[in-house]
C-alpha cells in the first residue's frame, strides 16, 4: 500500500514566513550599511564646507582688523587737528581785544603755523587725502593773503 503523504498546511506556512522575514532582514542590513555611507559621504562634506567658510571668514576679518587700526591711527591725527583748532579759536577769542594790524599780523602767523601742520600731515595720508588737504591749504593761503591786503 502506498501511504499518502499528508503534511499539514501550517508546515508550509511556517516555512514561507521564515523565508520572507530573512529577505526583509536581508534589505534592511543592507539599507543600513548604505545609508551609513551616505551619512559619512555627507559629514565629510559638512567638514569641507565649514573649513572653507572658516578660512574665508578668518581672511575677511584679518583685512577689517587692518583698516581698523589704519583707521584709528587717522582718528588720533583728527583729534591732534580738532585740540589745535581749540587752541586756535581760544587765541583768537584774544585777538579780537587787539587793534585789528596787530590782530592781522597774529592771524597770519597762525594760518602758517596751521598751513605748516596741515603739510607736514599730508605727507603721512593717501593720495585722496593729501587732495583734500592741498584744497584747504589753498584756502589758508586766501585767507592769508586777504589779511595782508
Amino acid at each position: 500500500m502506498s501511504a499518502e503523504k499528508v503534511h499539514q498546511i501550517d508546515d508550509y506556512q511556517k516555512k514561507e514566513d521564515t523565508t520572507e522575514q530573512d529577505f526583509a532582514a536581508g534589505i534592511g542590513e543592507k539599507a543600513q550599511k548604505d545609508m551609513g555611507k551616505v551619512a559619512v559621504i555627507i559629514s565629510f562634506m559638512a567638514i569641507v564646507l565649514l573649513v572653507v567658510f572658516f578660512y574665508g571668514l578668518n581672511q575677511n576679518l584679518s583685512n577689517l582688523t587692518t583698516e581698523v587700526k589704519d583707521l584709528q591711527g587717522v582718528r588720533g591725527q583728527v583729534e591732534t587737528l580738532n585740540t589745535q583748532m581749540a587752541t586756535v579759536d581760544s587765541r583768537i577769542v584774544e585777538l579780537e581785544k587787539l587793534p585789528l594790524k596787530t590782530r592781522h599780523i597774529i592771524m597770519d602767523g597762525m594760518i602758517e603755523e596751521m598751513n605748516q601742520k596741515a603739510g607736514y600731515i599730508s605727507q603721512q595720508l593717501t593720495p585722496e587725502e593729501q587732495a583734500k588737504l592741498a584744497q584747504v591749504q589753498e584756502l589758508l593761503k586766501d585767507v592769508q593773503s586777504g589779511l595782508q591786503k
